[in-house]
């Protein structure tokens, strides 16, 4: 490693005038030490062209000599080792090579006394130019004895001198609010940087608190893009990555085991149309296939000078806190029954007391009392059975099958619509059945989910219902990889994965099938399956119809 590359040496340029300046300053050295050598070399070629006689003077050839030992030195020497008033000797020593040049000439070749000047200028103070110009006024001088020093000479030298030192003064001028501008600019970027750090930090400080919020937070645009969302929010409804153009992974619904929510009507769509809600009961659905009720608000953000404006959306888990209510709920029930029986008994036996006539003066009227308290008991009592009597869950009813199958599409389209697939609905009337509409759901959504997932770029998947006599039947096909027939028979198996589903490297639990086989059977349903490889799959849904009247729709 050459020593003007270490640590040291780079430490040492780094720090004040005197201090080495590095590699910047070396090549600055090379660079006006080469327009010497060039513009010399440049005037040694016209002059042996035009006036070969010249060289027959020594101090002219050995001018050029110096001039070209001084380049060679000055690109071999280690300048980063050397301080400022080391290397003031080159152009001084410059200014001799073209003295020597001038000698016994007239002024023209002093001209090129404009570049260790220029050179001076730009790097030293105003005595470092006087002496440069001393130096050139002694070298003419030293030279008047072998070249008279005519009125015309002399006037033309003058001019000379004089235009050197006010162009030295003009580029030392030029340099010095050079350096000045230099120095202000340092100054303003390491403030900028130190008030970059701190809002960085800022920003930090901000992120991890965000992130550590329990409460779920998420950013909303104009389109229902989520662009930033916290911890807890994307836990809650399975998202992965931000921002988040696909649906998430957990469905909102509108109350619990009730209908899904469409499209247009959940919390993302609303806060994307700017509207504003306090504390809604949004019950979820998650990706682990847990209930959670959640209380949602949305504010719109106002206009920033940066980020661009939202909606922020607050959701609060409040599942701690509704099943914390339907415990003290059973609790309060439990205890409001249990204490009816020693009522009873009470007031049987003070009826019982009161039909008698030999007791002593005094106890009827105090048997009243205790009759009278515990009618006013039992009335407290049924009264709280009554508050606090939890309605009864009754899952199954009269519902529209087209309601949940539209729904389950509109959920899925824009997935369909990233991976490049067309969903097409065929929709044959009313299809009248009785049912759990959150179960169906479970069903649909994993057969339209398959059909979408292994369906390549540009396929086609067609859902289509029509009313089959006593049943409903619904159809899902698609074009996608399709499925062996050896593996046909093992489709509804638990943890059962096709061999072209695991070939494709698509993600999958091998569950899905399984369980929507076990809802439509609870269903009294038949769920069937026809595949080919590279054609596709058609799974056909049958379900027992139900009389149009009362449809829940």
């Amino acid at each position: 490693m050459r020593p003007e590359h270490t640590p040291e040496v780079a430490q040492q340029s780094r720090s004040g005038s005197a201090r080495a300046w590095g590699d910047a300053r070396s090549r600055s050295i090379w660079q006006w030490q080469l327009m010497v050598a060039l513009s010399a070399g440049t005037i040694a070629i016209a002059i042996a062209l035009l006036e070969p006689e010249v060289y027959a003077l020594a101090t002219f050839g050995g001018g050029l000599i110096l001039i070209l030992l001084l380049t060679c030195a000055t690109l071999a020497a280690p300048w980063p080792r050397f301080g400022k008033h080391v290397i003031a000797l080159v152009p001084a020593l410059d200014i001799v090579a073209i003295g020597m040049l001038y000698a016994g000439n007239d002024a023209r070749l002093g001209f090129l006394w404009v570049f260790p000047i220029a050179w001076i200028s730009t790097y030293y103070g105003i005595g470092w130019l006087i002496a440069a110009l001393g130096e050139i006024a002694a070298l003419v001088l030293a030279h008047a004895p072998t070249a008279p020093l005519t009125p015309d000479l002399a006037l033309r030298l003058l001019v000379v001198l004089l235009c050197l030192g006010l162009l030295g003064m003009t580029i030392q001028i030029g340099a010095r609010r050079t350096r000045a501008f230099s120095r202000l600019l340092r100054r303003q970027s390491a403030q900028l940087t130190r008030t970059l750090h701190r809002v960085e930090a800022q920003e930090a400080g901000a992120a991890a608190l965000f992130e550590s919020m329990e409460t779920g937070l998420a950013r909303i645009d104009r389109h229902g893009v989520i662009l930033a969302a916290n911890r807890a929010y994307r836990a809650l409804y399975g998202i992965d990555d931000v921002p988040a153009t696909r649906p998430a992974s957990a469905v909102e619904y509108d109350d619990y085991r009730g209908f899904a929510l469409p499209r247009d009507c959940t919390t993302v769509a609303r806060a994307a149309r700017a509207e504003e809600f306090e504390n809604e009961r949004v019950w979820l659905f998650d990706p682990h296939g847990a209930w959670r009720a959640l209380d949602v608000s949305s504010r719109v953000m106002p206009d920033g000078p940066v980020e661009t404006p939202g909606i922020l959306l607050t959701v609060h888990d409040a599942t701690g806190a509704f099943r914390a209510a339907q415990e003290r709920q059973t609790v309060s029930s439990i205890v409001s029954h249990e204490l009816r029986n020693p009522l009873t008994a009470i007031a049987g036996h003070t009826d019982l007391l009161l039909d008698r006539d030999d007791l002593p003066p005094g106890v009827h009227d105090q048997l009243a009392v205790i009759e009278n308290a515990s009618a006013r008991m039992q009335r407290l009592i049924t009264s709280a059975l009554s508050a606090h009597a939890a309605p009864a869950e009754d899952a199954r009813a009269e519902l529209d099958l087209r309601t949940v199958m539209m729904a389950s599409v509109d959920a899925f389209q824009p997935t369909a619509h990233a991976a490049e697939v067309e969903i097409r609905s065929i929709v044959d009337g009313d299809l009248p059945i009785c049912g759990d509409a959150f179960r169906l759901r479970q069903v649909i959504d994993n057969v339209l989910g398959n059909a979408v997932k292994y369906t390549g770029r540009g396929g086609l998947v067609t859902i289509s219902s029509a009313r089959s006599g006593d049943a409903v039947e619904l159809v899902v096909a698609d074009t996608g990889i399709g499925i062996a027939p050896d593996d046909l028979t093992r489709v509804f198996d638990r943890d059962f994965r096709a061999q072209t589903a695991r070939d494709s490297g698509i993600p999958g639990t091998g569950l899905g099938m399984g369980i929507a086989r076990e809802i439509v059977d609870q269903h009294d349903g038949t769920l069937t399956i026809a595949s080919t490889i590279g054609v596709g799959t058609r799974v056909t849904l049958r379900l027992p119809a139900a009389s149009t009247e009362g449809i829940t729709a």
